[in-house]
């Protein structure tokens, strides 16, 4: 009896220590209004919010807070490549290939890219947040999918991402959702150097 004693003993012990969470790492994003230039560049305009990344035992939190924007409005969010200036497609692990499908913690991404991020509710006041997790992306990872230094943009109206995730859905049309605000994904680690 002893020994099936020890035995659980020791058992719990070693599940203890594989329950305890892995190091963190951390990523933010300043948010900035910008406005498009004749030569199709993006200009940075005022601050009007940010953005924090966590990344521990492979899964990524995001939250957003903004202020300033248009009340009672509703904004698309993406992550893109490229730069704040000249942004690029949508991030997308490196693949070309659709995320409908794809799970993220359990459940049905249902977003054509993997840096789809969803749509940011603004109040009355001018005011929104947004809070999400997914297992689609890291952070300082070095692999296909680390978003450090991907783009955050968000863009004049909503969408409606499940959408363009059904097969009957036309994809006949351009992505003509203009961009009106956007920061860089910086991992905490760059903004100290």
């Amino acid at each position: 009896m002893r020994v099936v004693v020890l035995l659980l003993s020791i058992l719990a012990l070693s599940c203890s220590k594989d329950a305890e969470p892995g190091p963190k790492t951390f990523a933010a994003t300043d948010i900035y209004f910008v406005s498009l230039a004749e030569d199709e560049t993006y200009t940075q305009g005022v601050w009007t919010g940010n953005a924090e990344f966590i990344y521990q035992d492979g899964v990524t939190t995001l939250k957003v807070n903004l202020s300033g924007m248009v009340p009672n409005s509703s904004h698309a969010m993406h992550l893109h490549e490229g730069t704040l200036a000249e942004p690029g497609r949508h991030w997308n692990q490196s693949k070309f290939v659709s995320f409908c499908r794809e799970m993220s913690l359990g459940a049905v991404w249902a977003k054509t890219f993997a840096g789809d991020i969803g749509n940011i509710e603004i109040d009355a006041e001018g005011n929104g947040s947004f809070f999400m997790k997914t297992d689609l992306w890291s952070l300082g990872t070095d692999d296909d999918l680390d978003i450090s230094g991907t783009v955050l943009f968000v863009h004049e109206n909503s969408e409606d991402f499940a959408n363009e995730c059904d097969p009957n859905h036309g994809h006949g049309h351009g992505h003509t959702n203009a961009k009106i605000a956007g920061g860089t994904v910086v991992l905490d680690s760059q903004l100290l150097q």
